[in-house]
């Protein structure tokens, strides 16, 4: 997921989440007509291609016998060499939703599972904040880069450890921010934009994390009762702590889990952020999966109740689009779970932050791997 352990990922699953499930058997299958996905004819599939085309790249480098993504369970997806056909033909296809759509006609079939039942589909951004190189002033909150004594393999220090003076911030600090809120959803997204003083922006990525257990924070409103459930999103978690600055630190340090950084010196400002699989994630376009169920890179149709304007004009709109697996999260369990990518800036976050789409999703698998080429 992405760059980091989610894509990209302030979610509401991120806020309100549960560990994984174990991984049930692969279930039946049906081969349905593409005259079965709603909104089909409707959709603008050219913005799939352009997201499916960056997949390709990774996809084309994969030994023929390979699996599209090892960390999915099933091989139901076919192997690498399933997917060189569509990939070679997807850099020829000509501009426009109609030739895309023609594309994706020809070399794949939608196919739905028969354990599948409504799931839950989120949104993420990639968020902007304010910071300095140098602790100072307001700049007191640092974004830590991996600490020396850190293993991958065990637990490291929790979040209040490492907050209270385990790890040294000084030496350790990537960049300092003016809000600790700002911070930890920092940590829940995975990356971000730093907009220093001065003008210039700085970009962050996951780098490890402490391997302590994620706590929802929005889960514990809820508990307490501060929230009802339905009112948790990203905006109703933050007016919660700007009205209680006293309570502000222990709910945040309920969370054990923690997140260290890089710079990404080697993603330009006009690209997405680089996702689980290591490509640039297309906004509208680009979901994080279960990736035991939805191999990166392979191409969904998401048929989800509206989202908040302004990515949906009218308001009434059910989502229905082709998007592309390219991120994970340790928040999006199941198959029939997602999380949207927005992109960045304000609309992008107020989206994301408020989006809790009810909907389905069903796979688009090579002819070739089912066989009906």
């Amino acid at each position: 997921m992405l760059l980091r352990f989610l894509s990209g990922v302030l979610c509401i699953a991120l806020l309100m989440s549960a560990s994984l499930s174990p991984l049930a058997a692969t279930p039946a299958y049906e081969v349905l007509s593409f005259d079965n996905l709603p909104g089909w004819r409707s959709d603008n599939q050219s913005d799939a291609l352009n997201a499916f085309r960056r997949s390709c790249a990774r996809i084309m480098k994969l030994a023929p016998d390979a699996p599209l993504d090892a960390t999915t369970a099933t091989g139901f997806y076919g192997a690498a060499r399933d997917w060189r056909g569509p990939c070679t033909q997807a850099a020829s296809v000509r501009s426009g939703a109609g030739p895309a759509r023609v594309f994706f006609e020809r070399w794949f079939l939608p196919v739905s599972f028969s354990d599948d039942k409504t799931g839950l589909f989120t949104g993420y951004y990639e968020p902007e904040y304010r910071g300095a190189l140098k602790q100072g002033g307001v700049y007191q909150t640092p974004i830590l880069s991996i600490p020396a004594d850190y293993r991958p393999d065990a637990p490291y220090y929790t979040r209040t450890d490492i907050e209270t003076g385990k790890v040294d911030a000084k030496r350790y600090a990537i960049v300092w921010l003016a809000d600790p809120v700002d911070a930890f959803f920092l940590h829940v997204q995975g990356s971000g934009r730093i907009r220093l003083e001065g003008g210039r922006t700085l970009r962050v990525g996951f780098a490890a994390k402490n391997n302590r257990p994620y706590t929802a924070i929005g889960r514990v409103l809820l508990q307490q009762g501060v929230l009802k459930p339905g009112q948790v999103s990203m905006q109703t978690i933050r007016a919660w702590l700007e009205a209680h600055p006293a309570q502000e630190t222990a709910l945040l340090r309920k969370n054990d889990s923690y997140v260290f950084f890089r710079v990404l010196t080697d993603v330009p400002l006009e690209l997405g952020p680089l996702g689980s699989e290591g490509i640039h994630l297309t906004p509208g376009r680009s979901l994080a999966v279960d990736r035991r169920f939805h191999p990166m890179g392979s191409p969904v149709w998401l048929d989800a109740s509206a989202v908040p304007v302004p990515f949906n004009k009218d308001a009434n709109k059910p989502l229905q689009r082709l998007l592309i697996a390219q991120d994970a999260g340790t928040a999006i369990a199941g198959r029939q779970r997602g999380d949207v990518f927005w992109g960045a800036g304000p609309e992008a976050a107020d989206v994301a932050g408020r989006m809790q789409s009810p909907g389905t999703l069903v796979a688009l698998v090579p002819r070739s791997a089912l066989g009906k080429e």
